[in-house]
């Protein structure tokens, strides 16, 4: 199954309002996690895996690199993204991740945000991925916790306090949860498997973060306490070594 939930029309909307007015998750937990892991871009050939609405990209166009292929399997996004982006740098592919050619040696950059726990099945696409890179070529990005997507229902309350259920952790199956609409359909793998897939891909595992808000954030963001309790994202760096 190749998730593509963001083209319903419902689902875009929502997802697209998110974003523009966003002082949310991406970009007050995960993104600066993930700028401050990035190598250098300058004049390097980048992958942006699942670009979206393109907020990355042109975070990324401001240090000036060589090339970035946007690659997204929502026609929707693709089209939103590229009348926000105009610049000879950026070509726009409309793929799903997994029928992508990669090629060999081709990218000094694959990035991406939020986007891997659509797939099924991680390893043969972090082994693309790894062919995909150049000699010292970085792999980063970021992901829906294992906690998360291994929970069926939201947050249940017990006794004043707020408990978020994990349920059948081990169990690496599809999951369906609301948001925005009914039964959007993610898939649920163990923290092991996601690091494991980066290892038997022949990486070098550089770093693994799961952000959490400090009090500062918690002043602004009150009920950003909920991300301490469960962390919602997993950061993993690693490198073609």
């Amino acid at each position: 199954m190749k998730q593509n939930i963001y083209d319903d029309p419902d689902f875009f909307s929502g997802y697209r309002a998110l974003r523009d007015g966003d002082k949310g998750l991406n970009e007050l937990l995960e993104q600066p996690v993930m700028k401050n892991l990035l190598h250098p871009v300058q004049n390097k050939a980048i992958l942006d895996m699942g670009c979206g609405l393109g907020h990355q990209i042109q975070s990324l166009l401001q240090q000036n690199p060589k090339q970035i292929t946007g690659l997204d399997i929502s026609q929707k996004m693709l089209h939103e993204a590229q009348s926000r982006i105009s610049s000879p740098n950026v070509d726009w592919v409309h793929s799903a991740l997994e029928d992508f050619d990669f090629g060999n040696n081709r990218y000094d950059l694959v990035i991406s945000s939020m986007t891997l726990h659509y797939i099924e099945d991680l390893t043969i696409l972090f082994q693309k991925i790894y062919n995909g890179l150049k000699n010292n070529g970085q792999f980063l990005f970021s992901m829906e916790h294992p906690v998360c997507t291994a929970a069926l229902q939201p947050w249940k309350e017990w006794n004043g306090e707020k408990y978020w259920l994990v349920n059948r952790y081990t169990e690496e199956t599809r999951r369906k949860q609301d948001w925005f609409v009914k039964n959007v359909e993610k898939y649920h793998h163990q923290l092991s498997t996601v690091i494991n897939a980066v290892l038997k891909a022949g990486f070098l595992l550089k770093n693994v973060e799961e952000p959490s808000p400090d009090k500062e954030l918690l002043q602004l963001r009150p009920d950003f306490e909920q991300h301490i309790h469960r962390p919602p994202v997993i950061i993993i760096n690693a490198e073609k070594n």
